[in-house]
């Protein structure tokens, strides 16, 4: 796995090495941040479901301000933190060792909300769904951002958007991905 653009491009990344953590595919974190280019620099991102820390460290990278990554795996927070490291990046980023769902309490500090949201739950579990309902509850998103959700193609998340209007969904085989900003 690699750092795609920016100031770190090319540079390769640790992946988890477990069967628990499945891996964004190049291309579509490529395509993800060609979509969504004009909204990372200065950018407050944050990274649920971090698993390596791909996202965020290519926001980082892409000029990003700040990054929060928030993994219940402390293995896989490992892997971010030199991940991070390696990259020069340790000093922007805050890792939250915590399982989003019974902790979403810990984001209430960033009142400001984040610009970019990055969730990428376990497919086939519900997570999907369960990703927009938090979001919309906890109001995590700043008034012009986004959140980019990877999810299985089977998974259902229609219904689940309430304040959130799907901007872009597009479909990479089995993976979807669909990006949301708030309902105007």
């Amino acid at each position: 796995m690699r750092i795609i653009g920016g100031k770190h491009r090319g540079r390769k990344i640790k992946q988890p090495g477990f069967d628990t953590v499945r891996p964004t595919k190049d291309r579509v974190r490529e395509s993800i941040f060609n979509i969504i280019a004009v909204d990372v620099p200065g950018s407050r991102v944050l990274d649920m479901f971090a698993g390596s820390g791909a996202y965020g460290l290519e926001a980082l990278s892409r000029g990003a301000e700040n990054a929060v990554f928030v993994e219940k795996d402390s293995r896989c927070c490992g892997v971010i933190k030199e991940n991070a490291e390696f990259l020069g990046e340790e000093g922007d980023i805050r890792i939250i060792t915590a399982d989003i769902f019974k902790n979403s309490e810990l984001l209430g500090e960033y009142k400001e909300g984040f610009d970019l949201v990055f969730a990428d739950p376990p497919y086939n579990v519900g997570m999907a769904r369960k990703v927009l309902i938090m979001i919309n509850h906890y109001d995590i998103l700043s008034p012009s951002g986004l959140l980019i959700l990877e999810h299985y193609r089977k998974e259902g998340v229609h219904g689940a958007e309430r304040s959130l209007c799907a901007r872009v969904q597009k479909a990479y085989g089995d993976v979807h991905v669909s990006i949301y900003t708030r309902r105007v």
